[in-house]
This record gives C-alpha cells, sequence and structure tokens, in this order.
C-alpha cells in the first residue's frame, strides 16, 4: 500500500466514524487522509523532499500548486486541517464545535484535495524521469 491507499482507508475511517457519531476523531481521519493524498503526489515531484516527514501540509499543498496549477484555492481549507489535526487529536478544547455538519465540511475538504490529486495532478513523463533519476 501507498500514501494514496493510505489516504482512502483514512478518508473511509472517517466516513465510517461520523456515522457512528464520533465526529471529533471523523476530523482527525479526515485531515489525515488530506496529507496522505498531498504527499502521494509530492513524492512523485519531489522524491527527496524534507516535507515528506512533516505535518506541514500548506507547504506540500504549496509545493503542489507550483507544479500542478488548481482550478480551486484550496488554501484556507488547508489550513483548517492543519489546525484541526492536532486539535481534533489532543482535544482540550471546545468539544461542542465537534458536531456532523463541521465533521462533513472536513470530509468535503478531504474530497476536494482528492479530486485536485486525481484529476489536476498528472505526471508528466518528466516527473518519471526525475523521480526515477533521483534514486
Amino acid at each position: 500500500m501507498g500514501l494514496y491507499d493510505d489516504a482512502i482507508e483514512e478518508l473511509e475511517t472517517g466516513i465510517d466514524l461520523i456515522a457512528i457519531g464520533r465526529y471529533r476523531q471523523a476530523i482527525f481521519h479526515f485531515c489525515l487522509s488530506v496529507e496522505q493524498f498531498l504527499k502521494s503526489k509530492l513524492l512523485l515531484i519531489a522524491p527527496l523532499s524534507d516535507l515528506e516527514f512533516s505535518h506541514d501540509v500548506i507547504n506540500i499543498y504549496n509545493e503542489l500548486r507550483y507544479t500542478y496549477k488548481s482550478t480551486k484555492n484550496m488554501a484556507s481549507q488547508i489550513k483548517l486541517c492543519r489546525k484541526y489535526f492536532n486539535e481534533s487529536r489532543y482535544s482540550n478544547s471546545n468539544r461542542d464545535i465537534y458536531t456532523k455538519e463541521f465533521a462533513e465540511q472536513f470530509l468535503q475538504y478531504a474530497n476536494d484535495v482528492k479530486s485536485y490529486i486525481d484529476n489536476e495532478c498528472a505526471a508528466t513523463l518528466d516527473d518519471l524521469v526525475d523521480k526515477f533519476n533521483k534514486h
């Protein structure tokens, strides 16, 4: 399994958690899926990037946008995913914000990132040559 498959698994886990009312945990899994979707393409264009070992989804997304232009700017959603990646995991804050509607927002963010990866981050022959020449 690779990062893309891991991202799908996290996305599906988040959906399952919404179904049983575990909204805070669902948000964490959606945020993790966003990170994994982004990293799945980052490693294609920058296989030796230090970002591979970070949770810095903001810069990972910016790096991808440099190579793969996006029809939709998701920077604000990516920032929320970075914020709630930790806050939903270590919730010492107001738990009342973790509603079904709030969790469904993050599901949409994850689906938007998946769509970007699937439809707008098409690897070119040059990307593949670069990747395999660097290994």
